[in-house]
C-alpha cells in the first residue's frame, strides 16, 4: 500500500517545472529583479535631493530687538554653525512705516532675507520671524532657522544675566523621575522600561508587510494551479498514482520554492546594485534604509530562525489557499474562493500590527506574546521580533510547535477536502458545507 507521501517529489517537479516556465511567471520575476535593481539608484537619488534641498538660501535678517537681549555676535556664531552665513542689520523697524517698507523690500526684492521681532510687552519673551512667499525659503528651512535662533536666544538671555554655561546647562537640564516600589521585605523593585525604540518598530512594522505580501503571493499561485489542473482535467490522471495528500503537499513545496527563489534574486539584484551605486555615489544605501540600530542586532542565528518562521508561514497559507482552490471548479470562481483566505491573512496582520504597537508603547506585555504564539500571525511578527530581540526562547520554541502543528492537521484536511471534491464541478463549497464533511 502506497503511503501518503508516495509520489510528491512527481508534483513538486511537475508544479515547480510548469510555473517557472509560464508567462506570467516570467513577466513577474522580470519586473521584481527590474526593481530590486532600480530601488538603490532611486534611493540615492533621494537622498541626493534632499541633501540638495538642505542648501540654505537666508543670507540676511534684519532685527527688531525691544528687549536688549538680542547679541549679533553670539547669533551670528550660532547660525554659521547651522550652516547660514548671515548678515544682521539691527537698523531698527521699531515704527510701523520702517516695518511695512522692509515688509516689502523683503517680499519685491530681498527674497534671501528675513525679519525678526523680539518683543517682551506682557511677560514671556516672543519672537516673530516673516519671510517672503515669492523667494527660493522655504518652510522647512525657515523651521529649521527658528530653532536655531530660538536657542540662540535663550543663550543671549542668560549671558546678559551673567549665568555663566554650568549654570546654564543645570537651568536647562531636564527633570527626569523614577518610579519604584517596595517589595514585602523592604527591597526596592524597579520597573524596567521594555519598550522598543521608534526605529525598532518601523523594521517590525516594515516585516509586517512585506511577510503578508509573499504569502499572499504564494496563496494565490497555489490555488490558481489547482484550479487550473481541475478544470483541464490534469489532477485526475494525477490521483491514479498519486494520494491526494502527496499532491498537497507537492503544489505547495513548489510554490514555496518559486517565492524563495524571487526573493534570492530580488535580495541579491538588490546588494549588487547596492555595492555599485555605492561606489559611485559613496553612499550606502541600505544603512539609510535600515538603521544601524537594527542592522547591529542582525546575526545568522536570528536570520536562519526567522526564515524558517517565514517559510513556515508561507506553508501554512500555502495550504489555507490550497483549500480555498479545492472548493471551486472553475477560474471565474477562484477569487470568490479566496476571500476567507484574504481575510484570515489580515486578521494574522492586524494583530501583528497591534503587537507591534503595544511594545511600542507598553513593553512587553500579554497580547505580544498571545500575537507571537498565534498561529495566524506568528509568521509576520516572529522574524522582526526574533531579529530586535523580543521573541524569549520559550516563546520561539513553542510558536514553531503551534505553527508545525497546524500545518501538520491542516495539510491532512485539505488533502481529504481535496480528494473529496477534486472532480466536483458544481457551485463553490461553502465553509459551513466544509466542516460538516466526513473525514
Amino acid at each position: 500500500m502506497k503511503s501518503k507521501l508516495s509520489g510528491w517529489k512527481d508534483v513538486f517537479l511537475f508544479t515547480l517545472g510548469q510555473t517557472l516556465k509560464s508567462k506570467a511567471f516570467r513577466i513577474s520575476f522580470v519586473i521584481m529583479i527590474l526593481l530590486a535593481l532600480g530601488a538603490s539608484p532611486v534611493i540615492s537619488m533621494i537622498s541626493s535631493g534632499e541633501e540638495e534641498n538642505n542648501h540654505y538660501t537666508i543670507t540676511k535678517m534684519y532685527v527688531n530687538d525691544e528687549t536688549g537681549y538680542f547679541d549679533a555676535d553670539m547669533v551670528r556664531a550660532m547660525l554659521a554653525e547651522g550652516g547660514w552665513e548671515v548678515q544682521i542689520d539691527m537698523g531698527g523697524a521699531s515704527s510701523g512705516a520702517v516695518y511695512e517698507e522692509l515688509c516689502a523690500r523683503v517680499d519685491e526684492k530681498e527674497n534671501d532675507a528675513v525679519l525678526l521681532s523680539i518683543t517682551a510687552a506682557q511677560g514671556p519673551v516672543e519672537m516673530f520671524l516673516e519671510y517672503s512667499g515669492n523667494g527660493g525659503v522655504k518652510k522647512t528651512e525657515i523651521t529649521a532657522f527658528e530653532e536655531v535662533l530660538r536657542t540662540a536666544l535663550t543663550k543671549c538671555r542668560f549671558q546678559m544675566l551673567e549665568i555663566g554655561d554650568e549654570q546654564r546647562d543645570l537651568l536647562s537640564a531636564k527633570v527626569i523621575t523614577s518610579v519604584v516600589h517596595m517589595g514585602e521585605n523592604g527591597e526596592i523593585i524597579v520597573d524596567e522600561d521594555t519598550s522598543i525604540s521608534g526605529f525598532e518598530y518601523g523594521f517590525l512594522y516594515a516585516l509586517l508587510f512585506v511577510g503578508m505580501m509573499i504569502c499572499m503571493m504564494t496563496g494565490s499561485q497555489v490555488a490558481t494551479s489547482i484550479v487550473e489542473e481541475k478544470s483541464s482535467k490534469v489532477v485526475e490522471y494525477l490521483l491514479t498514482s498519486i494520494r491526494p495528500f502527496s499532491i498537497i503537499v507537492g503544489k505547495v513545496l513548489a510554490m514555496l520554492c518559486v517565492v524563495m527563489l524571487e526573493m534570492v534574486g530580488m535580495i541579491l539584484v538588490f546588494v549588487v546594485s547596492n555595492s555599485i551605486t555605492g561606489q559611485r555615489t559613496g553612499q550606502n544605501v541600505l544603512e539609510n534604509v535600515i538603521s544601524p540600530e537594527i542592522l547591529g542586532q542582525l546575526n545568522p542565528l536570528n536570520i536562519v530562525l526567522g526564515l524558517v518562521f517565514m517559510a513556515l508561514g508561507m506553508i501554512f497559507y500555502a495550504t489555507l489557499a490550497g483549500l480555498a482552490g479545492a472548493t471551486v471548479s472553475r477560474m471565474e470562481e477562484l477569487g470568490e474562493g479566496l476571500v476567507m483566505f484574504s481575510i484570515t491573512i489580515l486578521i494574522g496582520l492586524y494583530i501583528g500590527i497591534g503587537a507591534a504597537a503595544s511594545l511600542l508603547n507598553a513593553g512587553d506585555n500579554p497580547f505580544a506574546i498571545f500575537a507571537m504564539l498565534f498561529p495566524i500571525s506568528s509568521p509576520f511578527l516572529i522574524p522582526g521580533a526574533i531579529v530586535i530581540g523580543r521573541a524569549q526562547i520559550w516563546v520561539i520554541v513553542v510558536a514553531f510547535v503551534l505553527l508545525v502543528g497546524l500545518v501538520s492537521l491542516l495539510f491532512w484536511f485539505v488533502s481529504r477536502v481535496y480528494e473529496a471534491l477534486i472532480v466536483y464541478n458544481g457551485n463553490r463549497i461553502k465553509v459551513g458545507q466544509l466542516l460538516k464533511m466526513k473525514s
